[in-house]
């Protein structure tokens, strides 16, 4: 045990960094920016928040008349749930095979159980801050609005403790036979991405059936029958995660029973996992990560011809640095899958998801509800909308601590620092594209817009676009992370992505607000629209031009 309790605690320090962010501020009073900007950044965030509580409110007050209040609980812990099976399938894979502290901790007297816990519980801690702006203002406000005693906290807080354990520990069994069978040297990374997909494929086809399995019958009988039993709109809700159904009858049962028999079914079932994970790691780990560390070429042996027609190509700078861009993040299987597929990801899940309930989704109805009572809805919640699958990725915000220890390589290269920015701009911009058009599909398939709202709602998307790269960009400039042993520490345990993504959604939010204003004003949609369009190509051109200043005197400064 205190083998294991050792590698956690040196885990959690390596990953946070705390004491070195503590030494740099307090000792070197170096980076001392960082704190008004992570304040700015979580002052722009407030706006949504309580945006957030409010629509929570509203739902509850909707639900609490028909008795069906328990759904909200039930949604919010399937939300976290599903968020972490997804996409923390990436997030395990880099954490047990790709960290550089492996080569250390192998050679070690301790089990390869102990080794594969001590990264499980970095992982926990990691979600456990992910998912909390999605579940604890529901937990929250349901204690709150329903006047919950100490008990309901007291098991609020277990449930929550235990959340990211049974998705995880999924998750971790299915890498573990994914890793035992797929590392097959040089073709290894292809066949981690080809599996990883399979995985989130199978993952939606699932909750596709369950959900075409669950529908409510139409006739009225069924609907009184649904309606009478408190826990029919929970149980319905949570049938494609059953334990969501279980956390929200603990928290509803209290200490009841029924409340307690869920509870110790949560907790079991967690146990359960974890025990199972462990029998794994024992006899899976370590076998998995035979091979990781060889690679190979094609072999095939360069001509004289060859040699001298590559070595003499003159290719453009801008234009081989960012081919070195793209092939970084394509070949690193990491920050491919929480980079470049992501955004493509995204928006087909959420197209499944619509096309999985009914043939006219409530969220389908209301938007053209709203579409059809004010033209200026429907270009900025698409606009919004394509703006978020393409840039919320933290591609751009990563863009030169995905280099890590090699940065120093960018810093001899006779390349000016403006164009090595503009290079990874044009990278992170076409990703950003990338999620753009896949948004754009989903939009096309599943909503009925106007060609003229749609074109309008492009443009609008391109260049929010444009800034939000060119600040994520401006970001990991200012505080690069290079000193990482985990590719997704990069990309996904960076502070510049979470404080990229705050500033993002306050930049969003403020656009919202703007354009809202100026409606009650009493503007025609065009004139907004027109006025909205002029201000963000100002901005762009202004943040185009910044970034380059930034880049040539910020480059100089980084310490590779």
């Amino acid at each position: 045990m205190r083998r294991f309790l050792a590698l956690l605690e040196a885990g959690l320090k390596s990953n946070f960094g705390l004491s070195v962010l503590r030494h740099r501020l307090l000792r070197q009073k170096k980076d001392l920016w960082m704190v008004p900007l992570v304040a700015l950044a979580a002052v722009s965030a407030a706006p949504l928040l309580y945006y957030y509580f409010t629509l929570l409110k509203s739902l509850y007050n909707l639900l609490a008349p028909i008795g069906q209040q328990a759904a909200l609980l039930t949604f919010g812990l399937l939300a976290g749930q599903l968020l972490i099976l997804i996409f923390g399938l990436f997030y395990v894979i880099s954490a047990f095979y790709f960290s550089k502290d492996l080569e250390v901790l192998i050679p070690l007297p301790v089990r390869p159980f102990q080794v594969m816990l001590s990264k499980f519980g970095v992982i926990l801690a990691n979600e456990y801050l992910t998912v909390s702006l999605i579940v604890l203002p529901i937990l929250i406000s349901f204690g709150v609005l329903g006047r919950r005693g100490p008990v309901y906290w007291i098991e609020a807080a277990l449930v929550y403790l235990l959340l990211p354990v049974i998705p995880l520990a999924l998750v971790s069994v299915l890498v573990l036979l994914l890793m035992r069978f797929v590392n097959l040297g040089r073709r290894k990374d292809a066949l981690i991405i080809v599996g990883s997909l399979l995985l989130i494929v199978l993952a939606m086809m699932f909750q596709f059936w369950i959900n075409r399995s669950s529908r409510l019958e139409p006739d009225s009988a069924a609907l009184v029958r649904f309606f009478a039993s408190p826990d029919s709109l929970p149980q319905k809700t949570g049938s494609t995660f059953p334990p969501s159904v279980w956390a929200t009858r603990a928290l509803t049962g209290g200490l009841s029973a029924a409340g307690l028999a869920q509870l110790l079914i949560y907790a079991g079932v967690s146990i359960i996992l974890l025990i199972g994970m462990a029998a794994g790691a024992e006899a899976l780990f370590y076998r998995g990560l035979v091979g990781l560390a060889e690679t190979s070429g094609r072999g095939r042996r360069l001509t004289g011809a060859e040699i001298s027609r590559r070595l003499s190509s003159g290719r453009r700078p801008i234009r081989a640095l960012f081919l070195r861009e793209w092939r970084l993040m394509n070949r690193t299987p990491i920050f491919l899958l929480n980079g470049t597929l992501t955004v493509i990801i995204i928006p087909v899940m959420l197209l499944v998801m619509a096309k999985a309930g009914s043939t006219d989704s409530d969220l389908t109805s209301l938007f053209r509800l709203l579409s059809s009572k004010n033209a200026l809805v429907s270009v900025l919640v698409s606009a919004g909308f394509m703006t978020i699958c393409g840039s919320l990725n933290g591609t751009a915000s990563s863009a030169l601590s995905r280099e890590g220890s090699q940065f120093w390589i960018s810093k001899i290269i006779p390349v000016s620092p403006r164009d090595q920015v503009a290079a990874k701009f044009l990278h992170s911009y076409l990703v950003a594209l990338l999620g753009i058009v896949a948004a754009s599909a989903v939009l096309l398939a599943q909503l009925r817009i106007p060609p003229a709202s749609f074109a309008l709602a492009i443009g609008l998307a391109l260049a929010v676009t444009f800034i939000l790269t060119a600040a994520g960009l401006a970001v990991d400039l200012a505080r690069p992370l290079l000193d990482w042993i985990n590719p997704q520490k990069a990309i996904k345990q960076n502070l510049n992505v979470l404080i990229a993504f705050l500033a993002d959604l306050g930049f969003l939010a403020f656009l919202g607000f703007a354009c809202r204003f100026l409606s009650r004003l009493g503007l025609a949609v065009h004139a907004v629209l027109l006025a909205l369009g002029l201000v963000l190509v100002f901005l762009a051109g202004l943040s185009w031009h910044l970034l380059g200043k930034f880049a040539e005197a910020r480059y100089p400064a980084i310490e590779a």
